[in-house]
């Protein structure tokens, strides 16, 4: 042999140990999310007023949940009284079927109402009325969807 039997004993050692490390790389990257799965969920987003950037959002939301492996919808409840901001969503909800539209007056239990629409197993809950900036909507929808919040599709406004 080239090597002494201690020596063959360690190389084969840190050779096993390899293929173990590439197994348990294999097995988290590509076989335990497809054998796994996630649950279905849900994302609840209360508006006051929409503007075109917005229905941006909104697109680029659906989008990205189509080409996700898992089963999500969204519901968008309008607390305002705005037609157009009516108009606009049931457009939405006409043209892409995972988005739900319920429109409530500005003083009601908008989420409570609205959470019976909502068929995902777990349900998460954005008020842009009056909580959360779109900046800030981005970051934890990208982030729930393992994306990077610096690779958005969509143009930001600058404030």
């Amino acid at each position: 042999m080239f090597f002494s039997y201690t020596m063959s004993v360690i190389l084969l050692s840190l050779s096993m140990y390899g293929i173990w490390c590439f197994l348990h790389d294999a097995w988290q990257w590509w076989l335990e999310p497809h054998w796994l799965g996630r649950p279905s969920c849900s994302f609840l987003i209360v508006v006051r007023k929409l503007d075109g950037e917005m229905e941006d959002l909104f697109r680029y939301l659906a989008r990205q949940i189509e080409y996700a492996e898992f089963d999500a919808d969204i519901v968008v409840v309008d607390v305002s009284a705005d037609d157009v901001a009516a108009v606009m969503l049931e457009r939405l909800a006409s043209e892409m079927e995972i988005i739900t539209v319920f429109f409530t007056a500005a003083g009601s239990r908008a989420i409570g109402d609205a959470m019976a629409l909502c068929r995902g197993k777990i349900v998460h809950v954005f008020d842009l009325s009056h909580r959360m900036s779109m900046d800030d909507f981005m970051g934890a929808v990208c982030s729930l969807l393992r994306h990077n919040p610096d690779q958005l599709l969509f143009r930001r406004v600058a404030k």
